[in-house]
């Protein structure tokens, strides 16, 4: 693994299709987002907080978002709380009673299913901002997604051709 510097981040822009990009998100966000310890509050309501890198900001909000649209279980949002607060592999087994080499193989899912996320969403705005494709709003998340097999499975029975319910939704 390639060692990065504080400066590499700090100019470095980020896209979240890459389990390596994510992982070294999750893993170094104790060290690079300087609101991560504010307990939800925001950094512009604390004062002496020094100037916000706006890079760093969007990046970790959208990590959020995506850690919020993948549905994680209690478990799966307790490791990645704990990865990102600093905690080793090794400290979160010994912490939950996890063994090391599943905290490992557990964290590799949860970024994998990132991934997945960020795909989905790019995906869903280029069918529709970009090639203007019609969407069709699901009816358990009342998501608007493009209306194509991608995001929906086929329905013979119905006007449109698909399910009423996307295809994240039916697992």
């Amino acid at each position: 693994m390639t060692h990065i510097t504080n400066r590499d981040l700090m100019f470095q822009p980020f896209v979240m299709n890459d389990i390596v990009v994510v992982e070294l998100l999750v893993e170094y966000r104790y060290k690079y987002d300087d609101n991560l310890f504010l307990g939800g509050g925001s950094s512009l309501d604390v004062t002496g907080v020094k100037s916000l890198n706006q890079e760093v900001v969007a990046t970790y909000t959208s990590l959020d978002m995506f850690i919020k649209q993948c549905g994680f279980t209690e478990q799966q949002l307790l490791l990645i709380k704990m990865v990102e607060q600093g905690y080793t592999h090794r400290e979160i087994g010994e912490s939950t009673g996890i063994e090391y080499q599943n905290v490992k193989k557990a964290l590799k899912t949860v970024y994998k299913a990132i991934v997945k996320e960020n795909e989905r969403q790019w995906r869903k705005v280029m069918y529709t901002s970009t090639l203007g494709l019609k969407t069709k709003q699901c009816t358990k998340c009342e998501e608007h997604l493009p209306a194509t097999y991608e995001f929906y499975r086929e329905d013979n029975r119905s006007k449109e051709g698909f399910q009423t319910r996307c295809r994240k939704c039916e697992k």
